[in-house]
């Protein structure tokens, strides 16, 4: 088995492939589609870009030909796993050889950690705890495919746009709300400006992180604790969802926030999906001092701002003159 970069002499392999595998960054999934396997061709003729994709090539018979991706999205640590192909090298040697081999690659380009996301009813998902992956949270996914009629209409337009003046208070609420195991993971969101925000009495009470694809529109909410989570206040950001596109609107839960569900569902939302959050550490920060000379001190004499007195002269003078 021969792991190395994907070039140009894999293209019939990823033909052949292309409907085979498995998506495990959900996000990507259910706004763009997959297989991603789709966007590598493009990706090595963007230099520097952030699609890194590995080939895993038979040496005899008895194995198996496998491809694997993962990104780093928005020039953000950490690096996210999305597509192995085929869906069942996972249970064999040759998986294990190419997870390791992306986690290096992540590595080398700076990533802490490489995360998956996948259901934990998949058989893959024994296979990538045996590769080292550990959970840290857990999500349900919930589509909603048409407005429920007589639901959708908030008393007053609750919701607005984020602008540059809700930066540090999306931080703060990110902060506060997502637990400290999964900050050091995953990074505060980023593209703020195309979310949405929830001001009242001066406090921001709720941020939804929206990504808007050819295949769905995907929601990340942060709601504090204080925030009232009732059909007016949820369904404020549905007057921009129209029940004529084609396209549905997925909304991810995590388990910090796990109270959203039951109001989601009298909105008309169906929960899709149940998944781990998946995490491979890939480097650990280790503190220590950093010693370096004072060049002041270490192989310098010291030059006097002023001429030494001399001590021995100065002393016999004042005996002479004592003794007359």
């Amino acid at each position: 088995m021969t792991i190395r970069p994907y070039d140009w002499r894999d293209l019939i392999l990823l033909h052949r492939l292309r409907n085979r595998g498995m998506c495990l960054d959900t996000r990507l999934m259910f706004t763009r589609g997959a297989p991603a396997l789709r966007h590598t061709p493009l990706s090595t003729l963007i230099p520097g870009g952030n699609v890194c994709t590995l080939v895993s090539r038979a040496d005899n018979s008895g194995e198996l030909s496998a491809v694997g991706q993962f990104l780093i999205r928005n020039n953000q640590l950490p690096a996210r796993l999305v597509c192995i192909s085929p869906r069942e090298i996972l249970s064999r040697p040759e998986g294990t050889s190419l997870l390791e081999a992306m986690a290096h690659m992540a590595g080398e380009r700076g990533a802490p950690v490489l995360i998956a996301e996948i259901d934990e009813s998949d058989p893959a998902f024994d296979s990538l705890h045996a590769a080292g992956f550990a959970i840290y949270s857990r999500q349900r996914i919930f589509r909603l495919d048409s407005i429920v009629e007589g639901k959708t209409v908030p008393d007053e337009e609750i919701w607005r746009s984020a602008t540059d003046r809700d930066y540090i208070a999306i931080q703060s609420l990110y902060t506060n709300l997502v637990p400290a195991l999964v900050q050091q993971v995953e990074p505060p969101p980023s593209r703020y400006e195309r979310g949405l925000v929830y001001w009242s009495q001066g406090e921001l009470l709720g941020f939804l992180d929206l990504e808007r694809g050819p295949q769905g529109t995907w929601v990340q909410p942060y709601f504090h604790p204080a925030a009232e989570l009732d059909d007016n206040l949820l369904s404020g950001f549905l007057l921009g969802f129209s029940p004529s596109q084609s396209y549905p609107l997925f909304i991810c839960v995590r388990s910090y926030q796990g109270g959203l569900s039951q109001s989601l569902k009298q909105l008309g939302f169906e929960p899709c999906s149940n998944q781990a959050v998946m995490v491979k550490r890939l480097a650990i920060p280790i503190r220590r001092p950093v010693l370096g000379k004072i060049p002041a001190l270490d192989g310098t004499q010291p030059e006097p701002s002023a001429p030494f007195a001399n001590i021995l002269h100065h002393k016999s003078t004042a005996n002479k003159t004592h003794s007359l």
